[in-house]
């Protein structure tokens, strides 16, 4: 019993002069060499290829939009591909951007708003729409914005009530405001868009 206990006084007062030899030195200069890892998007961007390519390629090759979040996967974009529609996913998607870009009739609209934010809502001039575009497109082409397909059921869900069934509906999110572009499936209706009031 003295002879363990023995041992162990010498292991324990050995330990420190051990550790010294394999332990590296906490300081600030090791915790600034520590390199971690950046976090993974929760959503892809066009260039990230985990969306339906039709959608990235139509976002980059036509409206030169690269910086904004998507989530229209392709699964999604297939499934509502089932309903009756009169033309494709990408000009639906297409309707849907240039409401975006020049539909200023609905006061709540991304283009209503910048109109409304440079003095000229009523009766805006070609400068003046110009301008708002302009204002429009960099709030669309900026990373803390978000296009997604709106799905049956799910959320981000319309304001005004308008079913998935009968329109592709795209929920947008620019400078923290929510906004929707429905399409009709049938083509018999004009595009619009609107935003949360």
């Amino acid at each position: 019993m003295k002879f363990s206990a023995a041992i162990l006084v010498i292991a324990i007062s050995a330990a420190p002069a051990a550790a010294a030899n394999w332990a590296p030195a906490v300081n600030s200069d090791a915790l600034a060499a520590i390199e971690t890892p950046a976090a993974a998007p929760s959503r892809a961007n066009p260039r990230d290829g985990q969306n339906y390519s039709g959608a990235e390629e139509l976002l980059i090759k036509e409206f030169a939009i690269t910086a904004i979040n998507l989530d229209i996967p392709e699964a999604e974009v297939m499934q509502q591909n089932g309903f009756a529609n009169a033309f494709c996913f990408e000009h639906a998607l297409r309707q849907a951007l240039n409401a975006v870009l020049e539909d200023y009739s609905n006061s709540t609209s991304p283009l209503a708003k910048a109109l409304g934010e440079i003095g000229a809502l009523t009766k805006p001039t070609k400068s003046d729409l110009k301008k708002a575009r302009q204002k429009t497109m960099d709030r669309l082409n900026n990373p803390a914005a978000l296009i997604a397909i709106v799905r049956p059921y799910k959320h981000n869900q319309p304001q005004a009530g308008e079913t998935v069934e009968k329109n592709w509906i795209f929920y947008l999110r620019m400078e923290g405001a929510s906004y929707w572009a429905v399409v009709d499936r049938s083509g018999e209706k004009a595009p619009y868009v609107y935003g949360m009031n």
